[in-house]
């Protein structure tokens, strides 16, 4: 239960009904009697902290707070009482980011019940959902839902196992968030952690970067530098879209990781390196082993553990608070007014196939935060070919939501008849009661 109120205030104390109804609730109060105080308070107790502004009239100065503390907080409990209110200033108290608003001589059972209720009503992310599976930073990987509740548990039980790992999903869903949160939270998370682009990397410079080279090893090399394995070396090399790698230069990379030594290019010394190899791709590298465009030995090698992340559309669920973890980090790294996203456009959101995945949903959100000039976002700000795809999703998910409840109809409610309908599994059935709001009977 929340423990610490920042009480913005600038009269002497504050009134004796929040007084009461915060000793009430059994909670600290820490009056702030300047808007630099009370900035100083929020930054030091976030994420865990409410805050509540109390202001003779609903003027500027409060709208000011409200935004300075979402900017810092985007979900702190944010609670306004003031003697002026009005239809225009609730809205305006909402746009600028307060939770509620209150009459100032509101009894102290209402208060209570409004503070009680607010602190219920607050997102949990990042806080005991990793306390679970003792993740560090486990809060980066937004998404509550099943699938990802799954995938950190995973990332917890990988990190402490010293062993390679590949990680398969397709373009844009996380693979190399999912890499530096298995390196954060190994035995050697203090030490580098390296990654390569095997596909951006040309092949006659993979072997210079993998290995490293010696002064006059050829044109160009005026100075020696070591190369990624050997800078990694205590740490992690993250080896991304290892699909894209040549045979040639994986022959040379599998040699490295079974020997644990590197020569650098112009060099005859074999230098011995200790590193953890963890590699990503979007490819199916079983069809291409069974093809010959993959050494089945460098598979089997990479292959020790596999983690597969899931593609946005089979997660939709996680959407409302994909939305809002990214709108926070943009809004925070462009340093612009706070934007509110409106309900709706979340809802919409949820009805995309998202073939870019997480990656295509955050550039889409970055795309409205820089073209908008409203204080909230929703539908109207999407880009144009957004919404057309919005429009075409909608009808065709519209079908399959209406197909879902004929079939729980024909059923009877029976969620197992009703799965061999849509000739799906149960769990697939399931993940799409949650994604259109369908209620079992």
């Amino acid at each position: 239960m929340l423990q610490k109120v920042i009480v913005f205030t600038q009269e002497d104390a504050p009134s004796a009904a929040l007084s009461e109804a915060l000793e009430t609730c059994g909670w600290e109060m820490l009056p702030a009697h300047s808007e630099s105080r009370l900035m100083e308070s929020v930054e030091q107790l976030s994420p865990g902290c409410m805050v509540v502004v109390t202001s003779a009239i609903m003027d500027i100065q409060a709208c000011r707070i409200a935004e300075q503390v979402r900017s810092i907080d985007r979900s702190c409990p944010l609670l306004i009482l003031t003697s002026n209110i009005s239809a225009e200033n609730a809205i305006c108290a909402m746009r600028a980011g307060a939770s509620d608003m209150l009459e100032r001589d509101a009894p102290r059972e209402k208060i209570v019940a409004t503070l009680t209720s607010l602190v219920q009503q607050r997102p949990r992310r990042g806080t005991a959902r990793d306390e679970d599976c003792g993740l560090i930073d486990g809060h980066r990987l937004a998404g509550n839902g099943a699938m990802m509740r799954r995938v950190r548990s995973q990332i917890a039980r990988i990190a402490t196992a010293d062993v390679s790992v590949l990680i398969t999903g397709e373009t844009g869903t996380g693979k190399e968030l999912v890499a530096q949160l298995i390196h954060k939270n190994s035995r050697c998370g203090a030490r580098p952690f390296v990654a390569l682009n095997c596909a951006a990397v040309p092949d006659t410079l993979l072997e210079s970067e993998l290995f490293g080279y010696e002064r006059g090893a050829f044109t160009g090399a005026n100075i020696s530098r070591e190369g990624k394995l050997q800078h990694a070396s205590g740490g992690t090399l993250f080896l991304d879209e290892i699909g894209d790698m040549s045979l040639a230069s994986q022959a040379k990379i599998l040699r490295a990781i079974e020997t644990r030594v590197v020569q650098r290019l112009g060099s005859n010394v074999d230098t011995p390196v200790q590193v953890r190899v963890l590699a990503a791709t979007n490819q199916d590298l079983e069809t291409l082993t069974q093809e010959k465009k993959f050494r089945e030995d460098l598979y089997f090698r990479l292959n020790v553990v596999r983690l597969t992340l899931p593609p946005l559309r089979e997660r939709l669920e996680d959407i409302p608070e994909l939305v809002e973890h990214t709108m926070r980090d943009l809004q925070q790294r462009h340093q612009g007014p706070v934007r509110w996203i409106e309900d709706d456009l979340v809802r919409r959101l949820q009805t995309y196939h998202w073939p870019g995945n997480v990656r295509e949903l955050r550039n889409v959100l970055e795309s409205m935060l820089v073209l908008s000039s409203s204080r909230s976002v929703g539908v109207s700000d999407l880009p144009a070919h957004v919404k057309h795809t919005l429009r075409s999703s909608s009808a065709r998910y519209g079908d399959e939501r209406s197909r879902i409840v004929g079939a729980l109809t024909s059923a009877d409610g029976n969620r197992n008849k009703a799965a061999e309908i849509l000739c799906c599994s149960r769990m697939t059935l399931y993940r799409k009661m949650v994604k259109y709001s369908i209620q079992a009977k």
